[in-house]
């Protein structure tokens, strides 16, 4: 019996180690191989110039549910933005608000700095969901791109530029930007987007990132095809949909995003949480994906998103194989035992609604604290529990602020 837990607890642990270090490490040695500097954008400096009508028409559509706090800047950014005004459409979809972020919309949209937009504010009087209003939207545009981003997230001036030159290429289908905050983050928060944009771009030097951010992100308006109705990761699905059919999806740093929302450790766990029930749907859903046919795809997905979801289980092996074997080996007591206080520590922060002082254990919390929302995903997505609807929650500034859920 002991050659068998053993097993589990070598195998588990090697696929862990897999995941967390050996992928960053292989994906950072195959990137140098297809290192390659991004393509030249038209710098227009906001004059009206013959080469406008090269450039795509633009659909940009924002879902909004109660974004009363951040719509006005989100508008007045727009009204900054770089682009041929004839060739940008902007439809701001009030999804069942109970706010006045119509009202601030269109008050915001008819100040004279923001006079040139062409901006609709629709209003749906029941929340559809996420999904329903970009089905309905996307499949109503009449646009060669789509871009879509969050109300909370600024834009860079040229953001809409640099989309146009990469998606001028005819094998790229989806381009996305990279992601940041305009509140300071934890030091566990830092690390793990330093790893996540470090990752995006690696994937994107093979043509193959897989899900985008959902701050902002474009798309060739004829590959889209309708979500499913209870898709939980639309800003995964969407783009996997455009890469199935043969398209790259890639990752621009020059395109920033700044999220002005500040959320509050309760606010980031339940977003985890819905994050992670999402991991789940589309590692299920997308299972084809690891056929060999897709190559550095199938790669990419098997090593990042397909084993994601499935990290708490391998944990879970970890730390009963560990128990199992400490009864005959005493160098399995130390790992149990590392493993118990790692645990309660994470729990005990997460029950205070704190996060330690102390940065070691800040990067440990943190990422503990993300497996333990991906469990709880993983429970509530096989039981059923998620809906797919808006869900407001309170940012750490007492804001009201919108996420799906």
């Amino acid at each position: 019996m002991e050659w068998l837990w053993l097993s589990v607890f070598l195998i588990a642990s090697f696929i862990v180690i897999y995941h967390h270090v050996g992928y960053p490490v292989v994906l950072k040695w195959l990137a140098k191989q297809g290192l390659s500097s991004p393509p030249p954008y038209y710098h227009r400096h906001y004059r009206i110039s013959p080469l406008d009508h090269m450039l795509p028409r633009i659909c940009l559509i924002m879902p909004a549910h109660n974004e009363a706090a951040v719509i006005s800047e989100k508008i007045h950014n727009l009204g900054a933005i770089d682009y041929p005004e004839n060739k940008l459409k902007i439809i701001v979809v009030c999804d069942g608000c109970s706010d006045d972020t119509a009202e601030l919309a269109r008050r915001a949209a008819s100040q004279v700095e923001n006079c040139h937009l062409d901006i609709e504010v629709v209003e749906k009087p029941e929340n559809c969901g996420k999904v329903a209003v970009l089905n309905e939207a996307i499949s109503l545009c009449q646009c060669d791109v789509v871009a879509l981003s969050d109300i909370s997230a600024i834009l860079s001036t040229d953001s809409l530029l640099i989309a146009a030159a990469q998606l001028s290429y005819e094998d790229t289908g989806v381009v996305c930007g990279s992601y940041h905050f305009f509140h300071s983050l934890s030091v566990g928060e830092q690390a793990y987007w330093r790893y996540q944009r470090r990752i995006k771009n690696q994937e994107s030097s093979l043509g193959a990132t897989l899900g985008v951010h959902g701050a902002f992100y474009a798309f060739r308006r004829d590959l889209f095809e309708k979500l499913p109705a209870d898709t939980i990761n639309d800003d995964f699905t969407l783009p996997v949909s455009i890469v199935m059919q043969g398209y790259k999806c890639l990752y621009d740093e020059r395109i920033m995003a700044l999220e002005l929302e500040q959320a509050c450790n309760e606010m980031d766990f339940n977003r985890r949480k819905r994050i992670a029930a999402g991991n789940v749907q589309q590692a299920i859903r997308h299972i084809g994906l690891l056929h060999p046919k897709f190559g550095k795809i199938a790669f990419n997905f098997f090593s990042g998103k397909f084993l994601r979801p499935l990290m708490p289980v391998f944990f879970t092996l970890i730390l009963i194989s560990s128990a199992w074997l400490s009864f005959d080996y005493p160098v399995f007591i130390p790992i149990l035992a590392a493993q118990v206080a790692v645990y309660l520590l994470t729990v005990f922060f997460i029950l205070i609604k704190k996060q330690p002082s102390w940065k070691l254990i800040r990067i440990v919390y943190y990422i503990m604290s993300g497996h333990i929302a991906m469990a709880v995903g993983l429970v509530r997505y096989l039981a059923g529990m998620e809906s797919g609807q808006w869900k407001r929650v309170v940012s750490k500034d007492k804001r009201s602020r919108a996420v799906q859920n």
